[in-house]
């Protein structure tokens, strides 16, 4: 049985770990905003270590960094995508993507360093904007790949006036939309990605790798409460319309009903209202409106389902209790992202044959590869994440795990090129 170590470096991963950890607010720590100048030094420092390690680099139409390396295989050539994200939300973690770009390195380094040639072009990328950022959208780079990112989300300016499609071509994009998914989609044997978990499942439990099954569906609906604004020392309580008491009712309701479905339903099922805006927000005014952002995430679309109908229900009997108009928009949507059985039946091979211990999760994050995911075979492993700590400078995970879930790459790519060629060529 071999050992990680064979594969993959823990103090190179914690040396890359640190340099891009340098690069942040300095009063923020850890913070990386895509298009800011923490980004772009974080940008020209990867393409550094891309170009050192050999791989030839470009920025692809939507604004995300590949290094590529070439492999033997006959005209056209066929692909595998490993990559991750070196952006960060603000004042995030050290290694919430960073540590999926780190790892994939690793994989390069191996195969320089023993000199072999795969018989297909190995792709790692940096996809451009995994987070959700001022713009309202995330996953740019790989939304772009799948041909999901459209003029209306390029026009968007921020409260700087700066135009997301200006910014993507300030950094090497096209700045325009997805014309389709990419053209070689069906040249592409499969896409993987490491993250850290962000939850305390594969720390409570012990196992180095999670084996993830899928990627929950994503919805954000705006929630508005119309009521009536009135002065709060004369405006009796019989009498009122208080959005934001109505709101309120909301909220409770949001996290009961979750609550219940995900305990029922036995899938990874999530509801938050996290946003929330009282108007006109004053100390002796009674709330006469309350704007709300709801974030939904399962793996089940028959629970999403059955959690909206109860919703829609619950909103009708506040807005008759509180005598207030409620209205839900949906905002943003994306479907559950079932990754690959074959990918994932590689990788948990190749965990066993390093002697790591795995379980099949369900991941609660959006990430790049449920983009990939619609176009190409895809899969994700998770390594641990201490006390579920993420989006947060607390978040840490040891080098040593990065490198055993590098070394379970490592061997995943060797594994797929047996498969690709007669052994022996490799």
């Amino acid at each position: 049985m071999d050992d990680y170590v064979t594969y993959a470096k823990p103090d190179r991963i914690a040396a890359g770990v640190d340099q891009l950890a340098a690069m942040t607010e300095p009063d923020r720590p850890y913070t990386r905003l895509v298009f800011s100048p923490e980004f772009d030094a974080g940008r020209r420092w990867l393409e550094g270590q891309f170009k050192a390690a050999g791989l030839v680099c470009n920025i692809d139409a939507g604004g995300s960094l590949i290094g590529i390396r070439a492999g033997n295989g006959a005209e056209p050539r066929r692909k595998l995508i490993i990559g991750s994200h070196i952006d960060t939300v603000p004042a995030g973690g050290r290694f919430d993507g960073i540590a999926g770009v780190l790892a994939a390195l690793e994989i390069v380094y191996y195969l320089n360093e023993h000199d072999i040639t795969l018989p297909f072009d190995l792709e790692i990328v940096d996809f451009l904007g995994e987070e959700l950022n001022v713009w309202g959208t995330s996953c740019l780079g790989s939304r772009h790949m799948a041909g999901l990112v459209t003029a209306e989300m390029l026009g968007r300016t921020d409260q700087d006036g700066r135009c997301l499609g200006v910014e993507i071509a300030r950094i090497g994009g096209s700045g325009k939309p997805s014309d389709g998914v990419r053209g070689d989609a069906d040249q592409i044997l499969g896409c993987f990605e490491l993250h850290i978990e962000q939850a305390k499942t594969l720390q409570e439990r012990s196992v180095d790798i999670g084996l993830v099954t899928e990627i929950p569906s994503i919805y954000r609906y705006g929630i508005t409460v119309t009521g009536q604004a009135g002065h709060s020392g004369t405006t009796l309580m019989d009498g009122r319309r208080d959005a934001a008491v109505a709101a309120a009712d909301i909220i409770t309701a949001v996290s009961d009903l979750a609550g219940r479905i995900a305990a029922e339903d036995n899938h990874h099922f999530v509801a938050t209202i996290g946003k929330i805006d009282i108007f006109p927000n004053g100390a002796a005014i009674v709330p006469g409106r309350a704007e709300m952002t709801l974030d939904l995430r399962s793996a089940s679309d028959r629970s999403r389902l059955r959690f909206e109908a109860a919703l829609d229900k619950l909103i009708k009997q506040t807005s008759m209790k509180r005598n207030c108009k409620i209205s839900r928009d949906k905002l943003a949507g994306a479907a559950v992202a079932p990754m690959d059985r074959k990918l994932i039946s590689i990788l948990a091979e190749q965990s066993a044959r390093l002697g790591l211990g795995t379980m099949p999760i369900s991941s609660g994050a959006g990430h790049d590869t449920a983009h990939l995911s619609r176009f190409a075979p895809a899969a994700m492993i998770f390594i641990p994440c201490q006390d579920g700590l993420s989006h947060c400078p607390e978040e840490f995970t040891s080098a040593d795990s990065i490198a055993r879930g590098a070394a379970v790459l490592v061997r995943s790519v060797l594994a797929l090129a047996e498969q690709s060629v007669p052994k022996g060529l490799i």
